[in-house]
């Protein structure tokens, strides 16, 4: 069966994603994770991978084009020659009807299909954590349709069509494929509009208006609960309470309030408030009875430094380096040579091998700092690092605090005219001054990139 090669979502409020360049040709073999195209935002261009292996084909996007969020560009095959269908239709020009599994009776919803969209380069899967509109409720393009959550980031998926929430197809708690299936919108108001989970299969119909002799009916009938369930209002299943440990199911609002008012968000799953948590939750959080508990001594040894810097002086030091050589510079190796350069200043005299995460892509660099600004090539294998540097500036994330891990880690985010940078790092393996040497090495650099050149 063949797989398809969607335009990837990499910002909060991205339509369109600029096809800048091809890395495969129709018809050439490719293996999961091999490069397949380079996409330009608003923010900034990334390599794109691919998440399946076979042979490239059905490709429907000329480099230049922009082309809309969650479109298939090209298919992966099992042969050079493709399958014969097409890669170009949009999910505008989508109006598959969405057939019940086989061993339920068949039921068809006309309409827009709503898939899952790409969040992340290397995303496979996004975790529903709640559906902001119910099935048969009425919506137009730009509304909020439901929230999901990748690996490092939530955020809302607009609707993308006007007209009607004909078939919710997916519950929230669960993890969808990317290009699955999730909502059907119609453009007439449904009869018996459809929501089911995408594990199960089994559908529920939403009831329709009732008669006057219906409703006197359900109001002495048995069945009256279970009538009242398959409303509109209640067709939307949540997720139940979390084991405590496990993952907290949030809004983004209610997650950054939480944070900003130091509130655990994990006291909620113990109290056995339901999931997802929104804005409200967070009232109810407030109210819980204090709790007091030991800090370990893990947790008061770890360190956590902030700075802030210029958030344009990167870039434009990133470009310019890039036409000084004549040719492309990631701005991961320029990172990574900064940062080996902050660490070594701190009186580090071994070598120093720095990895990278840019959008769950992993690159690992030994000495980047001796090898010339720009000019470091990653190591083909992985090896133990002596610092990490996780870039997350063009992405919605803006803040992080994920604690300490075996090497010191610096996350550079971005928060509009400026960058954060966040060093989080074991207080038993280094110092304090240590960490703040090493901090500010790194933002000075950052911060004022020329500066390294004289």
């Amino acid at each position: 069966m063949p797989h398809d090669v969607i335009m990837p979502a990499l910002g909060m409020a991205q339509d369109t994603g600029l096809l800048l360049a091809w890395h495969k040709k129709p018809g050439d073999e490719v293996t999961e994770g091999d490069v397949l195209f380079e996409v330009e935002t608003d923010k900034a261009s990334m390599e794109v991978e691919a998440q399946a292996a076979g042979f490239l084909t059905n490709v429907s996007a000329e480099p230049g084009s922009d082309v809309p969020v969650g479109q298939t560009i090209a298919l992966i095959s099992e042969n050079p020659n493709g399958n014969g269908q097409t890669a170009s239709a949009s999910p505008e020009q989508t109006a598959t009807p969405v057939t019940e599994a086989p061993r339920n009776e068949p039921v068809e919803v006309q309409g827009s299909q709503v898939i899952m969209p790409a969040l992340g380069m290397a995303q496979d899967t996004g975790l529903i954590i709640s559906w902001s509109k119910a099935a048969g409720d009425a919506v137009s393009t730009d509304d909020v349709l439901l929230e999901v959550e990748t690996d490092k980031s939530a955020m809302e998926v607009p609707a993308g069509f006007d007209g009607y929430v004909a078939a919710i197809l997916a519950e929230a708690g669960e993890n969808v494929p990317v290009g699955d299936v999730i909502a059907v919108i119609s453009a007439e108001k449904p009869d018996a509009p459809v929501t089911r989970s995408a594990k199960s299969g089994t559908p529920k119909h939403a009831a329709g208006p009732a008669s006057p002799k219906s409703a006197a009916d359900s109001e002495t009938s048995s069945s009256a609960p279970a009538e009242k369930a398959s409303s509109p209002e209640k067709a939307v299943p949540v997720a139940p309470p979390a084991a405590s440990g496990g993952k907290i199911l949030a809004s983004p609002k209610a997650k950054r309030l939480a944070k900003e008012q130091g509130l655990d968000l994990e006291r909620l799953v113990r109290a056995g408030t339901p999931q997802p948590f929104h804005v409200a939750d967070i009232e109810t959080l407030k109210s819980l009875p204090s709790e007091t508990a030991p800090a370990t001594t893990t947790q008061a040894a770890n360190r956590r430094i902030v700075a802030e810097v210029s958030g344009s002086a990167l870039a434009d030091f990133v470009d310019w380096l890039s036409r000084e050589l004549g040719q492309k510079v990631r701005q991961e190796a320029v990172l990574a040579g900064f940062a080996a350069s902050a660490l070594r200043a701190t009186g580090q005299s071994d070598a120093i091998g720095v990895q990278t995460e840019v959008r769950g892509l992993v690159r690992a660099y030994q000495d980047p700092d001796l090898a010339g600004l720009g000019r470091a090539e990653p190591l083909d294998g992985a090896a133990t690092p002596s610092l990490v540097v996780r870039d997350l500036s063009g992405t919605p994330v803006t803040s992080v605090q994920l604690g300490a891990e075996a090497a010191p880690v610096l996350s550079v985010s971005d928060t509009g005219s400026a960058l954060t940078i966040t060093c989080e790092c074991p207080g038993d393996t280094v110092s304090a001054g240590t960490a703040l040497a090493l901090v500010t090495g790194f933002a000075e650099r950052v911060g004022d990139p020329l500066r390294q050149l004289l």
